[in-house]
């Protein structure tokens, strides 16, 4: 009767120890991709989502601008409703050139402006997923330390597309809000970390810009570059081309990971997203990090319109 009472509790034992470990092998699975729901947010959401979601208290929708001189006017003529805007002016003169970290000060009075507290649930969005300055701002938000903070795939052309209902005119009038940033140095590389890693086979540095750029057979930016080029051993990867589908919604997580790790882009490493002023490879950087879950992920702010610029003896270029 004693051996089959002790027989009976290692059964049990062995068997609730298994559940655990299925638990913990299913959770490690699903780890990369869940990772975008940390905390309860998603990083990237759906438009049902938002619809779904729209109404809670505490969300503030942002609306990211592109470059154009027509952008505040898009915005005004359509937009979900309640949306502020951000033009690519104000976050440029949060981000800065790299030379120096983004302006944690900048950043506090913007997000006090749009009435965005610490606690506030952040929808970052554009005309659609290609607008790598949304991908910025979402990055911008993750380096100061903003726990709540989602993306809204395909932005206003799908929302608008499925029919939803959109607003028109200029953003609402918002009590201002009092914001505290706390910078995450984590997410960050400057010049010098860049070249102290050149030969680290540890980290991989992914330039995100167009191949012509990357093989410097254009010069993006001419009155600003002096050399042309990437940085040694880069491996390229168009964001645009990598990233998004033709409707301007991100690829599946499957396409996307094959194109990735095919060019060596993986989860044990540690990797350094750069372009030209660090917009477009916010863009790499959220998938990498918010998709996949990868957990050593910097984007380099500096990037080419900085490195191109500097001693050639020091900071080589290909």
């Amino acid at each position: 009767m004693h051996e089959f009472s002790r027989g009976k509790r290692m059964f049990f034992s062995r068997r609730a120890a298994a559940v655990l470990f299925s638990l913990f092998f299913f959770l490690c699975l699903f780890s990369g991709y869940q990772n975008a729901f940390a905390a309860g947010t998603p990083a990237l959401v759906e438009t049902q989502w938002l619809a779904d979601n729209m109404g809670k208290e505490g969300m503030r929708l942002v609306y990211v601008g592109d470059p154009s001189p027509n952008a505040m006017a898009a915005f005004g003529s359509k937009h979900i409703e309640g949306s502020m805007f951000l033009s690519t002016q104000g976050l440029m003169n949060v981000l800065g050139d790299g030379s120096n970290p983004p302006d944690k000060a900048k950043f506090e009075d913007l997000m006090g402006k749009f009435g965005i507290g610490n606690d506030t649930h952040v929808v970052i969005y554009a005309m659609d997923s290609g607008n790598p300055f949304s991908a910025n701002a979402f990055w911008l938000m993750k380096y100061f330390g903003h726990k709540k903070v989602s993306y809204l795939n395909g932005g206003i052309k799908k929302w608008s597309g499925e029919k939803r209902k959109t607003d028109s005119g200029a953003p609402p009038k918002v009590e201002s809000a009092k914001y505290t940033a706390t910078a995450d140095a984590s997410i960050l590389a400057d010049a010098d970390y860049v070249l102290k890693n050149l030969k680290n086979k540890k980290v991989v540095l992914v330039d995100a810009r167009g191949t012509d750029a990357y093989k410097g057979i254009t010069n993006e930016a001419p009155n600003k570059n002096k050399r042309t080029g990437h940085i040694p051993d880069a491996v390229n990867l168009d964001f645009h081309a990598t990233n998004l589908k033709e409707d301007g919604t991100f690829k599946s997580p499957e396409d996307l990971k094959a194109a990735y790790e095919a060019k060596g882009v993986t989860k044990d490493k540690e990797i350094t997203t750069y372009c030209q002023a660090g917009v477009r490879s916010a863009h790499t950087y959220f998938v990498l990090k918010h998709i996949f879950g990868y957990p050593k992920v910097r984007n380099y702010v500096g990037s080419w319109g900085e490195w191109s610029n500097l001693d050639p003896a020091k900071y080589p270029v290909e």
